[in-house]
């Protein structure tokens, strides 16, 4: 028994001696040392900073990195966790911000869990743009970033220079606490991945983060550029699937609305503590926003697909790239390579969602040679990261022959190429001279485009030819690099309506909306001195309105309460002949038409109005034709366009019926 005894205490006394060593007794509490409720308590651990200070005692605090280098600006063992991040970047190249790549390894793992771009780290990518976070911030000159990164035996952070410029300044600080205890099982490790589409042509959601394993994302940040200048894709939804459920857990009301903005981020840029918007560029349709799910981070237990909309529907075509930071217990799922970083860069010239490619136009080009070419690994800025390199001499004719050309009139825009083997050319249209283009450049890129104004069609074809007529000296060849053309028509819309309303559009849900098939006192009957009674029992009166140039005929402005209601647009046409014609039409959201009091067409769901969404053929009669619209919103934008396909200009439109004047009726 006594020896028994003397077993047990001595393992016992063993087993006190040994716990300090044992890394499931010796645990570093980081709630401790992070939580700013713990602020007061004493911090067992101690604090060290790595930073670019000159080594000599002079003032050069700072690194260098060349064209291809890459420089390790941390590499530490632990236990520890690091908890702030500092950079400052003097780079030559205007590209950098996509060009450069932070890189950042935890305990000895030959691949990074994190790998992004400098800038898409930092919270936007088109520019540099002070703004501040709680985790992460671009602070008047400087990088930062507070996430607490964990690790058990090393930690290392690379920075690689994919610039064609060396990096002539590199300042950099990072502090982190050397840890007294090891890391708890359930701590997390910090992961970083980014992801870009150049150009959402499909119709499944963009993917932000598809990982397997254990762990709860805390932020993502999303770059978006339109390829039409507008902001239709924020109309898009976020939908996140956890643990490969089949109906995603989360669902959002509208992009915007995800980064906590509202109505398509209509009062501007901010910067809270969780979520804001960085970047908001009406222009060029840019926008750079943030979330970080602190309070509300998003756990998974084995699986998680974090998606969003490109549009409502993901019928919007954009550029969009997106960083996702999540916390996960190792071991992780292995990052994708980063694309080229000539694919990765901001797009500088949009082709947009129309352009025919140059290898699909009909063109004469005989013996000359000609090869399409991938260029996507020197920048997203060519429509399907390709063109068309034409080998042409001096006085070589390239002749395009566009036949079906129904359109009164057309703006073409041509894009080409330029290098330093690229010469110089005309653009002939219908024999006259309407453009010029020179190719020379130092290194091949997109070369912009060159317009062709007032086009007028010659029997329904246009005619164009590119004439080479020389070269800059110092291009070694007369090489065309053509992209696309693009075709666009020279509208001209309806003048004038009567409209009357609003009238009530009863909501059940957002796919039954009860306005679009209730029955109001015009589709019954017009007289348009009237008075009626419209939504809420409200007086209303046909009133008369001139049709914007542009097309974009608003309601918002003239009817109210402008939301969950419907209106009316009525005008005539008159014809001096019997024909089958288009009428075209695009709404917000709803529209039923109705020509010759019988309906035509009927749409119920909820988009911007664009031109000519909805292409319909009709018959018109000889005199006057009756076209009543009936136009109905559900939240937000309220608007319609409406035109007649009309080459030669043969009907007129009046919405009091007014007499044509004998100057046209001669004419027709």
């Amino acid at each position: 028994m006594k020896v028994s005894l003397l077993v047990i205490l001595i393992s016992v006394f063993l087993g006190l001696i040994l716990s300090g060593c044992d890394p499931s007794t010796n645990r570093a509490n980081l709630e401790k040392l992070l939580s700013p409720a713990s602020l007061p308590y004493a911090k067992t651990a101690k604090q060290y900073q790595v930073a670019s200070t000159d080594s000599a005692g002079q003032n050069n605090d700072r690194i260098t990195i060349a064209p291809g280098a890459t420089a390790t600006i941390l590499d530490v063992t632990g236990p520890g966790v690091i908890t702030r991040i500092w950079f400052a970047v003097d780079s030559k190249d205007p590209n950098f911000l996509r060009r450069l790549v932070l890189k950042m390894y935890w305990d000895d793992e030959d691949v990074p869990s994190v790998n992004v771009p400098f800038g898409d780290f930092f919270g936007c990518a088109f520019e540099y743009r002070p703004y501040v976070s709680q985790y992460l911030g671009m602070t008047s000159g400087g990088y930062v970033c507070y996430f607490p990164m964990p690790f058990e035996k090393s930690a290392r952070i690379q920075i690689v220079n994919e610039t064609t410029h060396e990096v002539y300044a590199f300042y950099y600080q990072i502090n982190y606490f050397k840890l007294e205890g090891y890391l708890d099982r359930s701590v997390g490790y910090f992961h970083a991945f980014w992801n870009r589409d150049i150009r959402t042509d499909y119709d499944s959601n963009y993917t932000i983060l598809k990982a397997d394993g254990q762990g709860h994302v805390v932020g993502v940040n999303l770059q978006m550029q339109s390829y039409d200048g507008s902001f239709s894709f924020l109309e898009g939804n976020e939908m996140v699937y956890v643990d490969s459920e089949k109906r995603p857990s989360i669902i959002g009301t509208g992009t915007e609305d995800y980064f906590s903005g509202g109505w398509y981020f209509n009062q501007g840029e901010f910067a809270g503590p969780f979520n804001g918007l960085i970047l908001k560029d009406d222009s060029l349709g840019r926008i750079s926003a943030y979330r970080l799910n602190i309070t509300d981070p998003i756990p998974f237990k084995k699986h998680i697909l974090f998606t969003i909309e490109h549009g409502h529907g993901n019928t919007e075509i954009a550029d969009y790239s997106s960083t996702v930071y999540w916390y996960q217990l190792e071991d992780h799922f292995a990052l994708p390579i980063l694309p080229k970083a000539g694919n990765r860069v901001v797009l500088s010239q949009i082709t947009p969602n129309s352009l025919i490619e140059a290898e699909d136009l009909p063109m004469s080009l005989g013996e000359t040679p000609n090869e399409v070419i991938d260029v996507s690994d020197i920048s997203p800025d060519w429509s399907e990261g390709k063109h068309l390199a034409i080998g042409t001499d001096s006085g070589s004719v390239i002749t395009i022959n566009l036949e079906k050309m129904f359109e009164s009139g057309y703006q073409i825009d041509l894009y080409f190429s330029k290098g330093p083997d690229y010469g110089d050319f005309e653009i002939y249209c219908q024999q006259k001279l309407a453009g010029k283009f020179n190719g020379y450049a130092t290194l091949l890129q997109a070369g912009g485009k060159v317009p062709l104004t007032d086009i007028i069609p010659t029997y329904s074809k246009i005619n164009l030819q590119i004439k080479v007529t020389g070269k800059d000296p110092k291009s070694s060849g007369y090489l065309i690099g053509f992209d696309g053309i693009d075709l666009i028509p020279k509208r001209t819309f309806i003048p004038d309506w009567y409209i009357l309303g609003p009238f009530p559009n009863p909501r059940i849900t957002e796919t039954q909306r009860l306005g679009i098939d209730s029955i109001y006192p015009p589709e019954l009957t017009v007289d348009t001195t009237m008075r009626l009674g419209g939504y809420g029992g409200q007086p209303i009166r046909w009133k008369y309105v001139r049709t914007p140039e542009d097309g974009y005929f608003s309601l918002r402005d003239k009817v109210e309460p402008n939301e969950l209601v419907v209106t009316y647009a009525l005008t005539y046409i008159y014809s001096l002949k019997e024909k089958d014609v288009l009428l075209m039409i695009g709404s917000d959201d709803g529209a039923k038409v109705f020509f010759n009091n019988k309906e035509i067409y009927r749409f119920l769901g909820v988009r911007v109005a664009e031109p000519d969404q909805a292409v319909l053929p009709v018959h018109l009669r000889v005199g006057w034709n009756k076209l009543l619209l009936k136009i109905e919103n559900n939240l937000g934008g309220y608007a319609f366009y409406a035109r007649i396909l009309d080459p030669g200009k043969t009907l007129y439109y009046s919405a009091k019926q007014e007499r044509p004047p004998e100057s046209w009726l001669v004419k027709n």
